[in-house]
């Protein structure tokens, strides 16, 4: 009984002895990385005292008045500049409709609003020269496109002729409105 007694005794301090050699090297783990992180406090602490001294540097009053002076010659707002009220703000003027091509159908649309008609321009239509026999040798699948038909960069025979409308600037709000309805009932 006393051999038995021993072996459980020699098993126990084992263990113990094992177990305090792997907690000693986890504290020691864990006591690097609070270093690391400490450490890394610190830097990041010192940089951001730089960082705060270059910013109290480059936004000096005195400095920041030569840049201006030498780069933008902004001048401080006089009274005169200053409104009482709100009605004193002068209005910005409207922006002038840009001039904007509108593609319109081969026959012309009735306009739904009794308008003025807009002036319709034929669009040019000019084909474009047929290829050089000798950039066309160079193919080497010798087949005829399917959109020119082989003869060239023309358009195809059964294109209708497309005319652009041309908006003007004086088109009054009422005629946008209708133009926009049967845009919207066209769809």
């Amino acid at each position: 009984m006393t051999r038995l007694g021993t072996v459980f005794w020699v098993v126990v301090v084992l263990a113990a002895g094992f177990t305090t050699f792997k907690v000693k090297y986890a504290v020691q783990d864990i006591e690097d990385e609070l270093n690391r992180a400490r450490k890394q406090t610190i830097a990041e602490q010192q940089e951001t005292r730089v960082l705060t001294a270059e910013w109290t540097y480059l936004n000096q009053p005195e400095r920041l008045a030569e840049l201006n002076r030498r780069f933008l010659g902004l001048a401080a707002i006089s009274t005169k500049q200053l409104q009482r009220s709100i009605e004193e703000i002068p209005l910005r003027p409207p922006a002038a409709p840009p001039d904007a091509l509108v593609e319109a159908s081969p026959e012309p649309a009735v306009p739904q609003a009794a308008a003025t008609p807009l002036p319709v321009v034929p669009a040019a239509l000019t084909p474009a020269p047929p290829i050089p026999a000798t950039a066309r040798q160079a193919d080497s699948t010798n087949q005829r496109d399917e959109v020119t038909g082989g003869d060239g960069a023309r358009p195809p025979a059964s294109a209708a002729a497309v005319q652009l409308a041309k908006a003007g600037p004086g088109q009054a709000a009422s005629e946008l409105d209708a133009l926009i309805a049967q845009i919207a009932e066209a769809r």
